[in-house]
């Protein structure tokens, strides 16, 4: 397995995305995306597809903080010897820029992997935003910090493939940071809850 150091390094880009979203969805920039990317439409059952909280400046704003991001750590690793060093990614071997367009890649996997658990919550009238009760809601409290490392990890497999050991242990770190930076967030005032 990769060291800690390394793992980390490599889940950087996405942690900084997610936080830069956040702040870009609080800015008063193109605010004709900020609607609903069910466009307030029910499904079959009655119930809401995906509910208020997936928006398409959300969905881009990801998309576009990750091509910036993985930019930026290509352009590091180029660069500083310390920074290439540190990366699991080969990004040296690249001969053309390509951190904006694996990162664009990485951060539509990002978005994607939160789709089917808002569309199932909204299935069992679980609101926008919110886990639930009991068991159930612990279960989803544990899916909405993981459904998007999982399609991170699988978003990654385009343009570098970690071991079995390092895939988990990316998903458990990711999994983990990405509850401490929702609790951070939250008590920024950037989220509304802090699961």
């Amino acid at each position: 397995m990769s060291s800690l150091s390394r793992l980390l390094w490599l889940i950087f880009p996405l942690v900084l995305a997610g936080i830069s979203n956040m702040v870009w969805m609080k800015l008063p920039l193109c605010k004709g995306w900020q609607v609903p990317m069910d466009q307030g439409q029910n499904w079959r059952d009655g119930r809401r597809i995906l509910g208020d909280n997936k928006t398409w400046k959300g969905f881009v704003g990801m998309i576009g903080v990750s091509a910036f991001w993985l930019q930026v750590f290509e352009l590091l690793a180029k660069n500083f010897n310390w920074a290439a060093d540190l990366s699991l990614i080969p990004f040296k071997t690249w001969v053309l820029p390509l951190g904006w367009f694996y990162g664009a890649i990485w951060g539509l996997s990002y978005v994607l992997a939160e789709l089917p658990n808002s569309f199932i919550k909204r299935r069992l009238q679980i609101e926008a935003g919110k886990e639930g009760v009991g068991i159930l809601g612990g279960v989803f409290k544990f899916v909405d910090q993981s459904d998007s490392v999982l399609g991170c990890l699988i978003g990654l497999l385009v343009f570098y493939t970690p071991t079995w050991w390092d895939a988990l242990a990316i998903f458990f770190l990711a999994t983990g940071f990405h509850f401490l930076t929702n609790l951070l967030l939250f008590m920024l005032g950037l989220k509304k809850q802090a699961g």
